[in-house]
């Protein structure tokens, strides 16, 4: 079972938590290397927890940065709009 799948309970009320966002980015998109959370929320008392986004992350071919498979690579991003200006 992985990450994503295995069952979350809240550690106040005890409730299965609610899966609400996947591998969301934590920090600015400049840092190259961010870390990635699961967000999960109790339905109950809104609590709300994240864990560590796991297996769920992409290297870019061209500039080697980690990011979600459905984002594009924020530092490749970056330097076409710089111009090749920013990162490596």
């Amino acid at each position: 079972m992985d990450s994503v799948t295995e069952i979350k309970c809240c550690p106040r009320c005890g409730s299965e938590l609610e899966l609400k966002e996947k591998s969301y980015a934590m920090g600015s998109a400049l840092f190259a290397n961010r870390f990635h959370v699961n967000i999960y929320a109790c339905p109950k008392c809104n609590h709300v927890e994240l864990f560590a986004a796991e297996g769920e992350l992409v290297t870019c071919p061209v500039c080697g940065t980690k990011h979600p498979a459905r984002e594009k690579c924020a530092i490749c991003s970056l330097n076409t709009v710089l111009d090749g200006k920013y990162g490596r």
